[in-house]
């Protein structure tokens, strides 16, 4: 049986005769002259008791209120108010009844309200949404690792590049250094130290050793996702990756430059020669044409290496833009929730266990919505405190007042 055929939902069913509310008596009672007498009795007092205050108002606006007007006025709303005694006792059986029917038909409404407490379907109610925590609680357990496992990956990605990068600018400054040494060396040739510095040059090391590798420290920031053990294999493993082009490039590079300078060490001393047998004039013009060759040998080399040094870091740009991009769409693709899922719907509820929290939740109502309403609203929102306060200044032993210049009381008399 489906939920469509329970019997609860069908229509065109006939009356159940053996209802309490629907019995004969009760029945006859509402349609014999019963009734109607009640009504009638009860239209004709009421009436009557209108009239009568009606001519005791005119006679106050007209006149303007007596010791003894006062004194019929008294009486009258003394006798009015017996009146609604003797009016409610008439018409009580009556709507008394009709209240028990409503009653009858409401408790089987509510027998099968989801939103009543105790009722079947708020049990079964309470049963989903407690499925259905537990499955969005799994979900999200589920994305969260997942999460934290794609940041991981990421952080080592991330610190791979990073500790790539700084081997490679200690080596570029390795060779820069290097470099810069046979610039100096070849700079400080003269005709008397030219032996002694062109064997330095000539036997340059020109090999990258295991030394500089083993000396090699990264400076790169260790991320909290990876612990000091892992962070040493990565440095280690890139280090092995990176030790036989650096060797290589190290050797082009260092040792181009040498051999260049070297190469030219016969003709450089041949010209040291002839500048020691020329003029002071001479001298200078020659010395000033060498060293010009050679800066211009210098500058053309770094412009060599610099331009090698550019295209290898635009490639390590795009590989890293590329990497940074398939991080990106890998983390929009965080843990899908595999099987069936409940729709839920996820409201947050406020949860304070001190009176301070409650004191926080009327200050946010007061700042967003409160203090822009009427004072009529307000008053409705606040009857119960005020009640209290009107209490408290009514105590006829401890009167307390509030003090406060937005506050005031007023006296209301009431006569008896």
């Amino acid at each position: 049986m489906s939920v469509n055929d329970l019997p609860l939902c069908q229509s065109g069913e006939t009356t159940n005769p053996n209802l309490p509310i629907l019995r004969q008596e009760n029945v006859q009672m509402i349609v014999q002259s019963a009734a109607p007498n009640a009504y009638n009795i009860n239209s004709l007092s009421s009436m009557r008791c209108a009239d009568y205050g009606k001519n005791l108002l005119a006679e106050i606006q007209q006149h303007g209120m007596t010791d003894e007007l006062d004194k019929r006025c008294a009486e009258f709303i003394f006798k009015a108010k017996r009146t609604i005694t003797k009016m409610n006792e008439r018409r009580a059986p009556f709507t008394k009844l009709f209240d028990q029917i409503r009653s009858e038909f409401t408790g089987m409404e509510n027998s099968i309200d989801p939103s009543k407490k105790d009722t079947v379907p708020y049990l079964i109610q309470q049963a989903r949404n407690t499925y259905a925590a537990k499955k969005r609680e799994e979900a999200e357990r589920a994305r969260q690792e997942e999460l934290r496992r794609q940041q991981r990956e990421k952080a080592i990605k991330d610190y791979q590049q990073n500790a790539e990068d700084d081997y490679r600018r200690q080596f570029d400054g390795k060779i820069t250094a290097d470099i810069n040494t046979l610039t100096s060396l070849n700079q400080s040739l003269t005709i008397e130290n030219f032996d002694e510095v062109s064997e330095k040059i000539k036997n340059f090391k020109v090999t990258l050793g295991n030394e500089w590798f083993q000396s090699c420290q990264s400076h790169a920031h260790k991320p909290y996702e990876i612990n000091d053990g892992e962070a040493i294999q990565i440095r280690q493993s890139i280090l092995n990756r990176l030790s036989k082009q650096f060797k290589e490039q190290y050797a082009s590079e260092v040792g181009e430059y040498r051999d260049t300078i070297a190469d030219a060490l016969p003709s450089k001393k041949r010209e040291l020669e002839r500048m020691a047998k020329a003029s002071a004039e001479e001298q200078a013009r020659m010395k000033a044409e060498l060293e010009a060759r050679e800066a211009a040998e210098t500058r053309r080399l770094d412009e060599e290496r610099k331009r090698k040094e550019e295209e290898t870091a635009a490639a390590k740009n795009a590989q890293r833009t590329a990497t940074e991009m398939d991080g990106l769409f890998g983390q929009a693709a965080v843990a899908t929730p595999v099987g069936y899922q409940p729709k839920t719907a996820v409201r947050k509820r406020v949860v304070t266990d001190t009176p301070e929290g409650i004191l926080a939740v009327v200050s946010m109502w007061w700042s967003k919505e409160g203090r822009f309403l009427s004072m009529d609203e307000l008053s409705k929102i606040f009857k119960k405190q005020i009640a209290f306060c009107e209490k408290l200044a009514n105590d006829k032993d401890n009167p307390e007042f509030i003090s406060s210049p937005f506050v005031r009381y007023e006296e209301e008399v009431k006569a008896k």
